[in-house]
């Protein structure tokens, strides 16, 4: 098939002074941002919408009786945004009280069990859906003016007021109260939304919201595709690091339609995400009931309708779960309407008004911003556990957002008390480098330690190849905890091989740019260890560190250049032994497989390694010398 960028998707239905972003926040965040690479991907951009508006006019102009805009269900919308070379059709489709509590937002209100008083104020999400929020309702009024700014010059409309209100509705209804209730809005239409993002984000914009996706498409290479715009969206990501995009997973579960449903009977529900939902650098969203208590995995439902990933190359998708049935807000018919819907689009806001509450209450304690690989690794470090099996899923992500231990997590990062201390640091990993960290824990709750970061787009994408192996990751970072004799690694799953199993967390995960090791009943002194494979795309990485655990406290930190610390060994490739040239006797040499899997341990006078045992194939192995620095090096085993 000829390889073609589209740009959209499908609306998925169904007393105390808070410091917030100022202008000068917003040009402090802009002077991060990637200028020359921003510049160059807005010609882009540009030039993809321009074609794009060329096929769209020919094919109206040729047929003057089709309908461009079509509604779905009492106030859904579908919109004819484009027409492949082969002829397919894109559509851009549309896809709080209960929000809040299920969110466990509430807890950083005024009055809430933390004894705070974050609530949105001076912060701002865009919203991009299918028209724009009704400006004029009550619940965006505050003494005259509205808390919604009208980019785009289109009609009101519902689905997009009723999001905009999940996020900042101030709540003279009650029950339509918007999880940032003291937030402000800027309402677009979804024609134009790369482009505009791009320009959003390069002046400063923390987070915006995408209710919406790829409509109900002909051709199944679609589902779990890392296509034009994933990777679009992704370039935008890594040259603005400080935006996160918020992206609702979908409402085909139950689709009855093919191609849908020749998918669900194909992949029993799973592998139902597309178009930008498998961005790497996004939060893609899915729907659950109301949990009104938390008490366990039990307490979490999922939704009839929302999507399950993975995405085709196995990456965790979606990432976290929030309420997304019946959930009421407001509606654009009246200054007053409002009303009940369900879809991953009623979710997705919901994630939005956590992440503008957290990074309102960061600056507050900190006065600058998180990026956005450290807000989302935030969120899905502290989620509680959803689904059948201990571990992430491709069902419920990562589990429930919990914005209450999100923003205890923050305001335990500076504490000198080792019972209420936690790890939040923006880190840079240097091509070649090894980063280290020692910390020691115990208690009951579990030592969490989790890696997040903004990843380059991947060189190519998916055009047309259904269930592609490819692998979409450029920067391939890889996290263990090492005690003692024992390694402790990331949790990964298995893909489309076996999307049900539960996930294990044996060996290094090579396909996600979020992971986490999860330790039980830690007791002792653990180092953390951050290293890469293959060169760094760029030569180095940004990531973020994120430990909590009871009774925590850090020991020491360091980073090694491996290429300042070359191990002298030979031969290479090797058959059965291989010397290293230290001088230094009885270093004991660990040795690891390709994938990361630990294989053998050797230690004598000579430091002369046997190796016959292993199998043929590439090794990357490591020792520490008397003084801590720890070296490593490669080899191949013939």
């Amino acid at each position: 098939m000829k390889k073609y960028k589209y740009l959209l998707g499908c609306l998925f239905l169904f007393p105390i002074i808070s410091k917030a972003q100022t202008e000068e926040d917003k040009i402090k965040i802009s002077n991060y941002s990637n200028k020359e690479g921003n510049i160059k991907l807005l010609s882009e951009l540009k030039k993809v919408d321009y074609e794009r508006k060329i096929r769209l006019s020919n094919f109206l102009n040729h047929n003057p009786n089709f309908k461009k805009t079509t509604k779905i269900g009492l106030i859904g919308v579908q919109e004819l945004l484009d027409i492949l070379p082969d002829g397919e059709k894109i559509y851009a489709r549309t896809t709080n009280a209960g929000a809040a509590t299920t969110a466990r937002a509430n807890h950083l209100y005024g009055g809430g069990s933390l004894g705070i008083n974050i609530q949105g104020q001076n912060m701002r999400a865009a919203v991009w859906d299918g028209g724009n929020a009704r400006d004029t309702h009550q619940e965006f009024m505050v003494g005259g003016n509205s808390k919604i700014t009208l980019a785009d010059g289109v009609n009101y409309q519902d689905h997009a007021t009723h999001v905009a209100g999940t996020i900042a509705a101030q709540g003279i209804s009650s029950l339509v109260r918007g999880v940032a209730f003291n937030s402000s809005i800027t309402s677009y239409d979804w024609t134009s939304d790369l482009t505009e993002m791009l320009t959003e984000a390069s002046t400063g914009l923390l987070v915006s919201n995408h209710s919406y996706g790829i409509g109900q498409l002909s051709s199944l290479w679609f589902y779990g595709a890392y296509d034009s715009r994933a990777r679009q969206i992704d370039n935008i990501c890594y040259n603005n690091q400080f935006y996160l995009p918020i992206v609702s997973a979908g409402n085909d579960r139950n689709e009855t339609a093919a191609p849908g449903s020749t998918q669900i009977a194909n992949k029993a529900g799973y592998d139902m995400i597309f178009g930008h939902g498998n961005a790497k650098n996004i939060i893609t969203v899915a729907a659950v009931n109301q949990v009104t208590t938390y008490t366990d995995p039990s307490s979490v439902v999922m939704s009839s309708f929302s999507s399950w990933g993975p995405s085709d190359d196995g990456r965790i998708k979606p990432d976290i779960s929030m309420k997304g049935v019946n959930v009421r807000s407001t509606l654009s018919t009246s200054d007053t309407a409002t009303g009940l819907m369900s879809g991953t689009s009623m979710a997705s806001p919901g994630i939005t008004g956590v992440v503008l509450l957290l990074q309102q209450y960061y600056n507050q304690l900190y006065s600058n911003y998180m990026k956005a690989a450290t807000v989302k690794g935030l969120i899905l470090h502290t989620a509680d556990e959803a689904g059948s099996y201990t571990g992430p899923d491709y069902e419920f992500g990562w589990g429930l957002v919990n914005a209450q231990k999100s923003a205890i997590t923050i305001r335990d990062k500076n504490s000198t008390t080792s019972t209420s201390k936690s790890v939040i640091e923006e880190l840079n990993l240097a091509n070649n480098s090894t980063f280290t960290k020692t910390v020691t824990a115990s208690g009951t709750n579990p030592l969490k330690i989790s890696i997040s970061w903004t990843d380059p787009q991947a060189p190519t994408n998916n055009s047309g190849t259904i269930d592609p192996t490819t692998k979409y990751l450029v920067n391939d970072l890889d996290i263990k905890v090492v005690k003692n004799s024992v390694t402790y690694y990331p949790w990964k799953l298995q893909g489309m091989a076996a999307p049900y199993d539960s996930p294990s967390n044996n060996s290094t995960n090579d396909v996600d740019n979020f992971e986490r090791v999860d330790i039980d009943n830690p007791s002792g002194t653990y180092t953390i260890s951050v290293t890469h494979k293959g060169t760094l795309s760029g030569g180095n990485q940004n990531f973020s560190l994120i430990v909590t655990s009871d009774n925590l406290s850090t020991l020491s930190t360091s980073e090694v250049n491996k290429m300042d610390n070359e191990v002298n060994f030979y031969p290479n490739p090797a058959k059965d032994f291989i010397t290293i040239g230290e001088k230094e006797p009885n270093l004991v040499i660990s040795i690891y497989d390709a994938s990361g899997k630990f294989v053998l341990s050797d230690k004598n006078a000579d430091n002369k390694i046997n190796i016959s045992r292993l199998v043929k194939g590439m090794y990357f192995a490591n020792y520490t010398t008397s003084k801590g620095i720890k070296k490593n090096f490669k080899f191949t085993k013939e």
